[in-house]
């Protein structure tokens, strides 16, 4: 679970989750329409925020309906980033200011609604069988697909400027490559189990950008041809199956009775992020990323 912005952020699963009532020493607790909040008074307004940008994710991106989660401030630094509740629902640990008091830099809340996608798409949709894997039993480019599509506004403008660079230059990631590599980052040695609070680090990998750009404009492309945002529910549930997703892909996109399908859809994914107004608005570059 890593998220490239010139760093990136790890998380997992695991410790207890916060006790119910009103809490003091300025922290909030309340009910909230994704579950509820139990955090500093001053953060309660971006959690809150956050929380419901996730859920209305959950429901559009990965078709969950129902979905209910709390966000809650860590009570000491050995606390995992996410738990669960006594209802068994999961409960999101969450500095929101950028340094904590162990001088660790963590990752700003818009990157919390990136973070919940990952784990909602392994919990619910392809959960993980291993302890030793990098990310659930998806492949890489669809576990970090579904972080990708749970992203504000300016992260998303971020990956479609990305994306749209790389096309210019030709260093795209090509979809023959997309859909059978490893997330970079594995390649290039972080651990497999990341550390328990989601912290920012640099990033080890110079593709780690072509990755998250390529997952960005795929969803888009595979938004744009099938006309339903809960593509990433529907090749969940086409792994579930055993179903090989490249030929699931071409099948369902139209491109499996076309000679060469996957370089043609290549070649049109190319044209799409030329032509969409998304991407053909954005500047050429972006400094910093």
């Amino acid at each position: 679970m890593l998220l490239s912005l010139g760093i990136v952020a790890g998380a997992i699963v695991s410790s207890p989750a916060p006790s119910g009532g009103t809490s003091t020493s300025g922290i909030v607790r309340g009910d909230t329409t994704f579950g509820y909040i139990e955090v500093e008074a001053a953060d309660a307004r971006a959690a809150i925020s956050e929380g419901e940008a996730a859920q209305v994710a959950a429901r559009e991106v990965l078709a969950l309906h129902n979905v209910r989660f709390g966000i809650a401030t860590p009570r000491s630094l050995r606390d995992n980033w996410v738990t669960l509740s006594p209802s068994g629902k999961p409960v999101y640990s969450w500095v929101f200011s950028n340094k904590s008091a162990d001088r660790n830099h963590r990752p700003p809340s818009h990157v919390l609604r990136h973070e919940i996608g990952h784990d909602l798409f392994i919990r619910y949709l392809v959960p993980s069988s291993r302890q030793d894997q990098y990310g659930g039993d998806a492949p890489d480019w669809l576990d970090e697909m579904a972080a990708v599509a749970f992203e504000d506004e300016k992260l998303t403008a971020s990956r479609r400027r990305q994306a749209a660079r790389f096309a210019k230059e030709d260093t795209l990631i090509p979809l023959s490559r997309y859909l059978s590599m490893s997330h970079p980052e594995a390649l290039a040695g972080a651990p497999a189990t990341p550390t328990k609070q989601v912290r920012m680090r640099l990033a080890t990998s110079a593709e780690s950008p072509q990755f998250y750009a390529m997952g960005r404009a795929f969803y888009d492309f595979l938004v744009d041809r099938t006309k339903n945002k809960a593509i990433i529910a529907e090749l969940a549930a086409a792994f579930r199956s055993g179903q090989p997703l490249e030929q699931w892909i071409l099948t369902r996109t139209g491109y499996l009775e076309k000679p060469d399908g996957l370089l043609v859809m290549d070649a049109d994914l190319q044209s799409f992020i030329a032509l969409d107004e998304r991407y053909a608005n954005h500047p050429k570059s972006e400094a910093g990323q």
